[in-house]
């Protein structure tokens, strides 16, 4: 199995690929790295499955240009099933999200496609692509109905803690003002399992969902969730990662996918705080993986932090097992 974190600017874009079997989580802003993954593949091969986690631009946007590239190209007929919780139907004042407008008008004019649009109807049920297996833990209602846009005036203004020494974050860190809704809310958080790895992908999900999720997850299993890789949800947002949700999962390797963004300033440097305050065990070291070094050199992390903390940031986008 082939995990491809791909730069695709300040959002997601994940290409999975095992045995000439092809799945794309999200497109990412820049519009350009899911084109041209996308060109490399073989002629025998086909996208079997499309994910569109939410529809915040810096996830849906690769995704519009993909589907239009393929269009284009004579090709949509490479593009066998989406996951897109969004209505079927025309544009209306109702559902006045511009881009998942945009798709949902370039899917229904695609011939054959299979397009779920309620991804809570495959709750509890184990999706196969070849040998790679996905469960869909969140959302676990249809949430197709309830998308509005974002209020830019409701996102708020993110703190900048990259100057803060990271000793001050580690004895400092709280989880009192979280990410709270939104279509970060509607976030499809997916489990990958091949060839005995776990991957969990949470996509922007707010801490509320993932935590039910994983809760979920461990009574119905009666174990914590033991994961080989889990990417942070919300790029690195501090605001999406809680001591709840790393007490229920096992895991020592992270995954953060954005570049530098000033804006929101993610990621955030209280996250790998949040890490190395709610580890279960000190002696085991924390690794995590980002797929920009601007976002990790802004962080500021010294050699001597990494060291004195055991724990180790490396940039990496591929992942084989």
């Amino acid at each position: 199995m082939r995990i491809e974190i791909l730069q695709a600017g300040t959002g997601d874009s994940i290409w999975i690929s095992h045995n000439k079997k092809n799945v794309v989580i999200d497109g990412g802003k820049s519009t350009i790295a899911i084109r041209t993954r996308y060109d490399k593949i073989p002629l025998d091969e086909i996208i079997d499955l499309l994910v569109v986690t939410h529809i915040d631009s810096d996830h849906i946007a690769g995704i519009i240009a993909l589907v239009k590239h393929m269009k284009e190209n004579g090709e949509s007929h490479r593009l066998k099933q989406v996951w897109f919780n969004f209505p079927k139907k025309e544009e209306t004042d109702e559902y006045s999200v511009a881009e998942g407008n945009e798709l949902a008008s370039l899917l229904l004019g695609i011939d054959g496609v299979c397009w779920n649009n309620n991804i809570s109807e495959l709750l509890d049920s184990t999706i196969e692509v070849g040998d790679m297996k996905l469960r869909v833990l969140a959302p676990d209602h249809d949430v197709a109905d309830e998308y509005k846009p974002n209020n830019p005036d409701e996102l708020g203004v993110y703190p900048e803690d990259w100057h803060v020494n990271l000793r001050t974050l580690i004895d400092n860190v709280d989880d009192d003002d979280m990410d709270e809704g939104g279509p970060n809310s509607q976030s499809i958080i997916i489990l990958v399992e091949c060839e005995g790895k776990k991957l969990l992908l949470p996509a922007d999900s707010t801490p509320k969902e993932l935590y039910d999720a994983l809760l979920y997850y461990n009574n119905t299993n009666g174990t914590p969730l033991k994961l080989d890789f889990m990417k942070l949800p919300h790029h690195g947002s501090t605001r999406n990662v809680t001591k709840n949700i790393l007490d229920a999962v096992t895991c020592s390797d992270f995954i953060i996918s954005t570049k530098k963004n000033k804006k929101y300033r993610f990621p955030n440097k209280e996250t790998i705080a949040k890490l190395l305050r709610y580890r279960k065990c000190a002696d085991k070291a924390i690794n995590v993986y980002f797929n920009y070094q601007d976002s990790l050199d802004v962080l500021g992390i010294t050699a001597d932090e990494l060291m004195e903390n055991n724990i180790n940031l490396n940039v990496c986008n591929e992942f084989v097992f």
